[in-house]
């Protein structure tokens, strides 16, 4: 598959629903080490109450309740060649700068034949989030780092 092709089924994973899309998504890419990162962040609450909220309970524990939670997501393709991913090691820090820090791995997530790795993480505020994506491909003991800034509409 093409690379345009497999980003866009990564964003429809990202987006999950049509619905969803409307809802605030970040979206930013980057490239390291031959790989290239897409990097999707919704909030939590556009998916409480939706079908897919079982999906999620199963995969992440469900969708967690309160303010400023936020489904941080990653799509992960070979830079070369544009194949994507999907069996990586995936971890991320998500850490409001100079304040707070959470870490979590990102678990696989399959949607529409694509693979994103996923999970949910507290981003209160309007601060600047940075947030830290680690890759371990299988079979190496090399760990890619990639850091993205973000920052609430």
């Amino acid at each position: 598959m093409k690379l345009d092709t497999l980003k866009l089924l990564a964003w429809v994973a990202f987006a999950l629903v049509p619905s969803v899309a409307f809802a605030h998504i970040a979206n930013e890419n980057q490239s390291a080490a031959g790989l290239t990162v897409e990097l999707g962040i919704v909030p939590a609450d556009t998916l409480r109450g939706r079908p897919e909220e079982e999906a999620l309970r199963k995969m992440h524990g469900g969708v967690p309740s309160g303010k400023s939670m936020y489904h941080v997501m990653v799509a992960i393709f070979d830079a070369k060649t544009g194949r994507q991913v999907t069996d990586a090691l995936v971890r991320a820090r998500v850490e409001e700068v100079g304040l707070t820090r959470e870490e979590k791995a990102l678990e696989p997530m399959q949607v529409a034949d694509a693979v994103t790795y996923g999970n949910f993480f507290r981003m209160a505020g309007s601060a600047t989030f940075r947030i830290t994506v680690q890759i371990r491909l299988p079979g190496t003991t090399r760990m890619t780092e990639l850091q993205f800034e973000h920052r609430h509409p």
